[in-house]
C-alpha cells in the first residue's frame, strides 16, 4: 500500500538543505498565514497576519525551525535569550539544539514576584544571541536588548524566523547588532498591501 507523504514530518529536515528550507516555507505558510485587515506594532496596518503560535506549537515545525535557526546563531555566543511570551518556545528549541543555556526576558521588569528583568542564570559580560519569531519594527527586540543590558550582558545578534521588513534591520544596525533571519515576506511569496488609515481591526 502506498503511504501518503507528510510534509510536516520531522524526517523532512534530512533532505538537502535548500529543499528542506523550501518545504519549511510551504509548511509555515500553510500553518500560520492569515489574510485580512490587521493592525501591527506601531499602528501599522497590513493585509496579512503571521500567527507565530500556529507554528511554534506544532512539534514537527518547531523542531525543524530550531535546526535552521541554530545554524544562524554566531559562534562565540555564550547564552541565548528569548522574550516572553512569544519567542520562549523557539528559544527553548534552539537551546536544546545547540546545548547553549537560555534566559527568558520578562515582558515588563518589576512584575509581581520578581524585580528582575531576566529569568534564568546570566552573567555580566556574556555575549547573548536573542531569538525572535516575527519581527516587525524591532521594538520588542530592542526592549529585550535593553533589559539584558541592565544585567550586564551584551546582545551581539538577533536571530528571527520572519522579518516583515518594517525597519527592524536598520534599528539593529544602528545599535551595532547583527541580524539574521530565515525568511522575508517576499521569500514566503506574500504580497503585502500598505493601508493608509489607522482604524484598528486586530
Amino acid at each position: 500500500m502506498r503511504r501518503s507523504l507528510d510534509l510536516l514530518a520531522d524526517r523532512r529536515v534530512y533532505l538537502p538543505r535548500h529543499e528542506a528550507l523550501a518545504e519549511l516555507r510551504t509548511d509555515i505558510m500553510r500553518a500560520a498565514y492569515v489574510e485580512g485587515d490587521f493592525k501591527l506594532t506601531g499602528g501599522l496596518r497590513r493585509n496579512y497576519y503571521f500567527d507565530k503560535y500556529l507554528f511554534e506549537t506544532r512539534p514537527a515545525l518547531l523542531r525543524r525551525l530550531s535546526r535552521f535557526l541554530a545554524d544562524l546563531v554566531p559562534q562565540g555566543t555564550d547564552r541565548l535569550a528569548a522574550p516572553a511570551l512569544g519567542a520562549v518556545a523557539l528559544g527553548t528549541a534552539v537551546s536544546l539544539e545547540l546545548g547553549l543555556p537560555l534566559v527568558i526576558v520578562r515582558p515588563e521588569s518589576g512584575q509581581v514576584g520578581s524585580q528582575h528583568p531576566v529569568e534564568g542564570e546570566i552573567y555580566a559580560g556574556e555575549e547573548v544571541t536573542l531569538i525572535e519569531d516575527v519581527v516587525v519594527t524591532g521594538t520588542r527586540a530592542m526592549r529585550a536588548v535593553s533589559r539584558l543590558g541592565d544585567v550586564g550582558a551584551r546582545v551581539g545578534s538577533v536571530v528571527a524566523v520572519l522579518d516583515r521588513l518594517e525597519g527592524a534591520a536598520e534599528r539593529f544596525a544602528d545599535a551595532s547588532i547583527r541580524y539574521y533571519h530565515l525568511f522575508t515576506p517576499e521569500e514566503l511569496g506574500i504580497s503585502e498591501t500598505v493601508r493608509s488609515d489607522e482604524t484598528p481591526n486586530r
